[in-house]
């Protein structure tokens, strides 16, 4: 069986699991149970690595290449690294290959603090996976701010507008915010780091299986659901609720998403093909999507473990 195959396959099933589980949990008030939460969270670091292993990370650089759609017909692919320092510290890059020249782009957070850089022309589509696109205000057309037009009044009805620096600070805000909840995601998906509180909320079943579901509340962030192996407890997905994005899926090769870019949905990030990195069960695949599609695909070819990042690294 093809490795594509089983991706949609375990997909798939997953996405079934998550349906399930949104309906299912959905029709009670959730009795939440943080102390089996905490237990079953215990038992997933354990299963990875480790308490004392896990808690040393600090620093991950994580590198790979990616797949991406952006649109119907339109996949992008490329060279990634993802730089982590906890607590609040993130950047991507990507280097993307298009018209016959590299595009490099970068994303930052750091603290607060929020940078984007740029070389080589502007990535088709724009923007990363929760990210923002031309100049860093492609995310305004995903549910941020618009800033069409000019500060001072509307020529059509003599209504006050907000100037460039209020609509500036709205966007960084946007940014940031943005930043963070990705930041959470991944500090969840390869560290199992959480810095709120966490509650086991129920079982998801699918007709391949279940998983036990855990609702994770970072500090800064969207709150998010994991779903572990029952018996393992090897982290299998996260979902949240958040805009959808406009690209196809990439399994079809430009076939439209199964839902509209509007409003909300259940968005769905799958991990697998674990592998050893001293000592840490890490997953090597990484694959999002919206509610059965798959959107983008990440693959891992090495991670660094507490490596030294140049002092520059979370600065532009």
């Amino acid at each position: 069986m093809s490795n594509m195959v089983r991706l949609r396959r375990s997909a798939a099933a997953l996405s079934a699991m998550a349906l399930l589980a949104m309906i299912g949990l959905r029709q009670s008030a959730l009795a939440q149970d943080a102390a089996k939460g905490g237990m079953l969270l215990t038992e997933a670091r354990k299963a990875l690595g480790g308490e004392d292993k896990l808690g040393a990370i600090k620093r991950l650089q994580v590198s790979g290449t990616f797949l991406r759609s952006t649109g119907p017909d339109q996949i992008v692919d490329g060279d990634f690294d993802v730089f982590i320092e906890l607590p609040d510290k993130y950047r991507r890059n990507e280097i993307t290959g298009f018209a016959g020249a590299n595009v490099e782009r970068a994303e930052i957070l750091n603290g607060d603090q929020v940078a984007d850089q740029s070389s080589g022309g502007l990535t088709p589509g724009g923007g990363f996976p929760g990210g923002f696109g031309r100049s860093g205000r492609g995310g305004a057309d995903r549910g941020g701010f618009r800033g069409g037009g000019f500060p001072g009044r509307n020529p059509q009805n003599g209504a006050a507008q907000p100037d460039a620096g209020s609509i500036d600070e709205r966007l960084k805000d946007q940014q940031r915010r943005v930043r963070q909840a990705e930041l959470a995601r991944l500090a969840l998906v390869w560290l199992l780091s959480i810095d709120g509180p966490v509650a086991w909320i129920g079982t998801a079943q699918a007709p391949e299986g279940t998983a036990d579901v855990l609702e994770v509340r970072p500090a800064n962030g969207v709150p998010m659901r994991l779903f572990l192996h029952p018996s393992t407890h090897v982290p299998l997905m996260i979902t949240w609720s958040g805009q959808p994005s406009r690209g196809g899926d990439i399994r079809r090769r430009g076939a439209p998403a199964a839902v509209p870019p509007q409003g909300q949905a259940t968005l769905e990030l799958h991990m697998g093909e674990y592998k050893t990195v001293s000592g840490i069960k890490l997953p090597h695949l990484i694959t999002r999507g919206t509610e059965g599609t798959t959107q983008e695909e990440l693959k891992i070819k090495s991670f660094k473990i507490n490596p030294n990042f140049k002092a520059d690294t979370f600065t532009q």
